[in-house]
């Protein structure tokens, strides 16, 4: 958010240091350092705000982002090359070869359960705070956290250990909660801050990315979507969109533009913001790229994703760079031989835009929740439901601003046509589209898969197949990944593998 104290994250590390195996640490996480620090409301800000630090690191924004959220999509391949070292483990990520010892599902673990760990204490802390109205507002921004970094989990793995508060010596080896129960904590803890977050005009300009009422009623949506809880999906999506704080930017490519991050479409973003005393890097950007130009050039749109876009959708030109295309103040990119000739051109802008000269800085965002995504939420819960007009109407609303959004001075009249189906089994399918393409490469497609996968079986294994006809997916054996060994070793077999 604006103003967000560069110091913030290392004061709060330095508190929960020693948490890299995540709820297995052995030592309580600083109890008393943390309930001094939290005597002040300086302090207490400060914490909730270390908790947003989180959305920036690389368990988050980087290689386990990607591993987990986007590669194993019929939307991403590997790319790079194969001399990396990593190329040829990611490669049993993206044909479903891959073992329990893969590196990323482990950062993936500990990254959201230090999350989680922040929340707890600062949950904990705050309970001290004399001032009840900041008290009220940072609980409800932590407890939003909790359940969102729970929500990583349980789509990954299914049932999870469920640590809701500062675990004391001899409570960290917990055995999984059922799949059922997590989502029963991240509801509560989503209705929570959803009753209690300020909105985005009470927040205020000053504020500005900061999680808001709309931003938890929209979680929740998609959380009871997962559920096929289809009323209450579309009971929260609708609230988001009766009150009107948030809309679709006019247009798709310029939502991405690194100076839009406080556009009224983003309620969710990793936040990255380079600052020359930090000299830091985007974890989100710099694995992408173009391999020998910038970037390490990962996480390649596939040909199956290029082939899924409707003649003439200016989406694709604003979602895939392609060898050959222009960065102004670079000239012409050439990918070399061997390299898939294809980038995610949603973090690929002018040099002028790049930080420090550097590519890598480039404050290029990764959304974890817009509007456009609460749209198509409300489409798909409404035709769930037999509201077939409401779910028409809102997907128009997605497709009328992507067709809006060709060069100035191009025609739109003929692409991208208005959906007029009225069967609910075709419009369904319809609606899962439009969020591949909508949403591409923006960590979505993989567990909207498995979830469709639910409601049509056939369906992940349909898709997957279009894009690589030798995948290895089942939907059995796949629906969720398998728990990381080091995790399995660490609880001395508390913990136990998925099948």
């Amino acid at each position: 958010m604006k103003g967000m104290k560069s110091l913030i994250w290392m004061i709060w590390m330095g508190l929960l240091a020693g948490g890299c195996e995540g709820f297995l640490s052995p030592e309580p996480q600083g109890k008393l350092t943390e309930e001094v620090f939290f005597s002040e409301e300086e302090g207490a800000l400060m914490g909730i705000n270390a908790i947003y630090s989180r959305l920036r690191e690389w368990d988050q924004t980087g290689f386990p982002w990607f591993v987990i959220c986007e590669l194993p999509s019929d939307n991403s391949n590997t790319g790079s090359e194969l001399a990396d070292g990593s190329v040829a483990r990611l490669n049993t990520v993206n044909d479903f070869t891959y073992n329990a010892g893969v590196d990323e599902l482990n950062n993936w673990w500990t990254g959201n359960y230090n999350a989680i760990a922040n929340c707890n204490a600062a949950l904990e802390s705050l309970e001290g705070l004399g001032n009840e109205e900041l008290k009220v507002r940072c609980m409800a921004q932590a407890r939003f956290f909790r359940g969102f970094f729970y929500f990583n989990l349980v789509r990954a793995f299914g049932g999870v250990p469920l640590m809701t508060e500062v675990p004391q010596p001899g409570q960290y080896n917990k055995p999984r909660a059922t799949e059922a129960r997590v989502y029963e904590e991240i509801i509560k803890d989503l209705t929570y801050a959803s009753m209690n977050l300020p909105t985005r005009t009470q927040w205020g300009e000053k504020e500005w990315g900061r999680v808001t009422r709309s931003t938890a009623q929209g979680l929740l949506a998609k959380v009871y979507l997962f559920r096929q809880e289809y009323q209450k999906a579309f009971n929260y999506a609708d609230s988001v969109i009766v009150r009107g704080e948030y809309a679709l930017h006019p247009h798709y490519r310029d939502l991405f533009n690194p100076r839009s991050l406080y556009s009224r479409e983003v309620m969710l973003a990793d936040q990255f913001l380079w600052q020359d005393n930090r000299d830091s890097e985007s974890q989100f950007v710099m694995w992408q790229g173009v391999r020998g130009y910038w970037g390490w050039g990962y996480f390649s749109p596939t040909e199956s994703l290029v082939n899924s876009y409707e003649k003439g959708d200016p989406r694709l030109a604003a979602t895939v760079f392609f060898s050959g295309d222009t960065v102004e103040g670079a000239g012409a990119i050439h990918f070399a031989t061997g390299l898939a000739p294809r980038a995610n051109r949603k973090v690929i802008w002018p040099v002028s835009y790049w930080n420090a000269n550097s590519f890598t800085k480039t404050n290029a965002h990764l959304y974890f929740l817009r509007y456009a995504d609460v749209l198509l939420i409300y489409a798909e819960a409404a035709n769930e439901l037999g509201r077939t007009a409401e779910a028409l109407d809102k997907l128009e609303l997605v497709r009328d601003r992507a067709r809006k959004s060709v060069a100035e001075g191009e025609d739109y009249s003929d692409i991208l046509p208005e959906i007029t189906e009225t069967n609910k089994e075709k419009l369904r399918e319809i609606i899962w589209h439009e969020r591949r393409i909508e949403l591409a490469l923006e960590g979505h497609r993989f567990f909207d898969l498995l979830r469709a996968d639910q409601v049509v079986p056939g369906y992940a294994l349909r898709e997957l197949k279009a894009d690589n006809p030798d995948t290895h997916f089942s939907a059995v054996r796949n629906r969720v990944f398998l728990l990381p060994q080091t995790q399995i070793d660490i609880s001395q077999g508390v913990l136990k593998q998925n099948p």
